[in-house]
This record gives C-alpha cells, structure tokens and sequence, in this order.
C-alpha cells in the first residue's frame, strides 16, 4: 500500500525536476550583451537630443573614425561631407517641432551591431529659392551598424532604408 502512495510522489518529484530543468535552458542575455544594448540605445537617444538640437555635431559624437552616411538618393558622405550637408540643411530648419525615434531591429553579433531605426519628426522648413516656411512631417528608417571599440560601442555607418514619406501639414 506505502509503495503506491510512492508512485505518484515520485512521478512529482520528476516532473518538477524537468520543469526546473527546463527553466534553467532558458537563455538569457550575458550581461555584456545587456550593457551593450543598454549603451547603444543610450547612444541613439543622445543622436536623438542632437537632432532636436540641430546640432550636426552632436549627431557623429559617438561616430568611428571611418564613419559614413548614405542619403536615401545613395550619395555617400564621410565624417566631414555630412557636417557640410548637415549644417546647410540646418540653416535652413528654424525648428524642429517633435522626432520619436523608435528602434526596429537590434541584434549583436559578438563586436558588431545591426540596427533598424524609424523617425518620425515634425519641423519647419525655408524653400531657399522662395524664403517661404512650410511645416512638414517626415517619416524615414535607417539602418546602422555599430562596432565595440575597447568596449565602447561607436556607430560606423549609417544608410537610408527607402524613401523618406514626406507631408507638408498646416
């Protein structure tokens, strides 16, 4: 009689053992991958503040040596061809309203990142030829990859995904 009473408390104790086990499989992050994301979606927000800043600048703070951009036209500019670009288009943005930045896609792969990002931004706008302000809405994607340099993580380049979606708005 004992020994059926057994039975059952040992198919219990088997069956909590392989769901303890089980939960020990779950994967998690290693830290240095969580304090990796942690500083690159740190890094994209201090992009973010410079944006809204108008701070050309401020936007290739955390830029490797041999950073590039390449606008949605395919035209690639180094570290000092995009502050040239940027700081034209600047001049000619008296405001940037709102930028949310929402990031699509971040995957780590040892010491390198790829990373899919989504602005959206509300600014004023100059036409240069006509000096007449227009308020428009942008929606663009951008990919980035960046890399570990002696545990900092930099951006290294960064490319327009499509077209930017563009709206004049009242």
């Amino acid at each position: 009689m004992k020994r059926h009473g057994l039975i059952p408390a040992v198919v219990i104790l088997l069956a909590l053992l392989w769901a303890l086990a089980g939960c020990a499989a779950i994967r998690t992050d290693p830290p240095d991958r969580v304090a990796a994301e942690t500083q690159i979606r740190s890094r994209i927000a201090s992009i973010r503040e410079a944006i809204l800043a108008r701070s050309a600048e401020g936007i290739v703070h955390w830029a490797t040596g041999d950073w590039s951009f390449t606008g949605a036209d395919g035209v690639k500019f180094d570290r000092a061809g995009y502050l040239a670009r940027t700081t034209a288009l600047f001049a000619r943005v008296p405001a940037i309203e709102s930028l949310d930045t929402q990031v699509d896609r971040l995957e780590i792969h040892g010491d390198s990142a790829d990373i899919e990002i989504t602005q959206t931004m509300v600014r004023r706008e100059i036409d240069p030829a006509t000096k007449a302000e227009t308020r428009v809405w942008l929606r663009y994607r951008e990919k980035h990859r960046w890399v570990a340099v002696a545990r900092d993580w930099r951006v290294q380049a960064v490319a327009f995904i499509g077209q930017p979606e563009r709206k004049n708005i009242p």
